[in-house]
């Protein structure tokens, strides 16, 4: 393993200090607000526009919505390859990370707009802004296990999604109070300021990964391939455990707007208070899911979680109103932290630096196709069922499904460094 030492910024792997280590946690969770600015606005408006522009036909509004995924599928891996590339020359990946957040601000200011062209305009909107979205992914990720010791980087993941969920009650609620335009317009705004700070707190971090192999599609095959024959024990179990994580939380952003205007009888508008109950209870769960995770083992605390995610999810097909709801839905999300906070330091924990883009990409990969296949499924199965009312149903088989993957992963792999 390579040295990632740099002035200003401790080794990667070695121990620094708490309070440095506590103040880069809190930097890394600038990603995940920008998540939380972007994502949240964009799961409540985009299906209503997209319905908006073709009808009401649930097959070919997943067709459009898997844009996001398609995009995610070819630009993970060359952005992941290219930040190793830059870190092999020396330099920070945090430039790529910075370039993807400028282009989703642009995405964010004209998607407003973007009907006044008809699908052809909102499909256009959506490359831009899910492009930037997807472009700064995978260096996002490498970058986590650069700047963090093994043993903060459940807390570092956990800072990244409690910024998120702050962000996404914030920007629900501006939604809620501005209406989609003037939300949109102060989302690409914020995003600019959230580039600037990200990229002046980390352009000193550039990753060792001197001797690293050629950034290249064979590359990430091979890569590939010895993760699929089981040459790092578990990765197997978690890449599929992350798949389902994925479409667990995609099938909620994708069609919860749709399921609560049909099932609840409220205003696209008021499904926003759905958003906001999942991401108060992200928001409530996601720093105690870092600290379990430290103190129980990841391995332990993913299974818990998505245990409890599946019990819960079940309850929620029962509920009738959207007051009824909101709750159960803060729990699940305070569950549904377990898993995603512990499932990325467990994935990246054996890797070495000089791979860490191409894998992080790998982990994304497995998430991306989660969300690619699901939206289509999804979407097929609401129009068979002629309703969207099995919505909570499947999002516990999906739960149950990914506990089963992560009883696969033996025991101590992935775990924390003991330095």
């Amino acid at each position: 393993m390579h040295d990632t030492s740099v002035s200003a910024a401790p080794r990667a792997d070695a121990p620094p200090a708490r309070g440095l280590a506590l103040g880069a946690c809190a930097l890394v969770g600038l990603g995940g607000l920008f998540a939380g600015v972007t994502g949240p606005l964009l799961s409540t408006f985009v299906p209503l526009v997209v319905r908006e522009a073709i009808g009401d036909r649930p097959a070919r509004i997943g067709a459009v919505m898997a844009i996001d995924n398609v995009l995610l599928l070819l630009l993970v891996p060359l952005a992941g390859a290219a930040s190793d590339a830059a870190a092999r020359r020396g330099r920070s990946r945090v430039s790529l990370v910075a370039l993807g957040f400028g282009l989703a601000a642009v995405g964010m200011a004209v998607f407003p707009l973007s009907s006044r062209a008809g699908l052809a305009g909102v499909v256009a909107a959506m490359v831009v802004l899910y492009t930037g979205i997807n472009l700064q992914r995978s260096p996002f990720q490498a970058l986590v296990a650069d700047v963090l010791p093994s043993r903060a980087r459940s807390l570092g993941m956990a800072s990244v999604t409690f910024q998120m969920c702050v962000g996404a009650i914030v920007f629900l609620m501006l939604g809620r109070a501005l209406g989609m335009r003037a939300a949109f317009l102060v989302a690409a705004v914020t995003v600019l300021v959230i580039a600037a700070v990200f990229a002046r707190a980390w352009r000193h971090v550039p990753a060792a990964a001197a001797g690293s192999a050629d950034p290249t599609w064979s590359a990430l095959l091979g890569v590939v391939g010895q993760a699929a024959r089981g040459r790092i024990p578990g990765l197997r179990a978690v890449f599929v455990a992350s798949l389902l994580l994925q479409l667990t939380f995609q099938s909620f952003s994708t069609w919860f707007a749709l399921h609560g205007t049909e099932r609840f009888g409220v205003r696209g508008e008021d499904v926003a208070l759905g958003f906001i109950a999942w991401a108060i209870g992200g928001a409530l769960g996601a720093l105690p899911a870092g600290a379990i995770g430290v103190r129980l083992g990841r391995r332990a605390t993913m299974i818990g979680g998505f245990l409890l995610m599946a019990i819960t999810l079940a309850a929620l097909d029962r509920v009738t109103t959207l007051a009824a709801a909101a709750p159960l839905l803060a729990l699940a999300s305070a569950c549904w932290t377990l898993p995603t906070v512990n499932a990325y330091p467990l994935f990246v924990e054996p890797i070495p630096p000089a791979h860490r883009g191409l894998l992080a990409a790998i982990f994304l990969l497995g998430m991306a196709l989660g969300g690619g296949i699901g939206d289509p499924l999804n979407g097929a199965i609401f129009e068979l069922a002629g309703s969207y009312r099995p919505l909570f149903l499947l999002m516990a088989g999906y739960s149950a499904l990914a506990l089963v993957a992560m009883l696969c992963v033996p025991r101590g792999a992935g775990e924390a460094a003991l330095h």
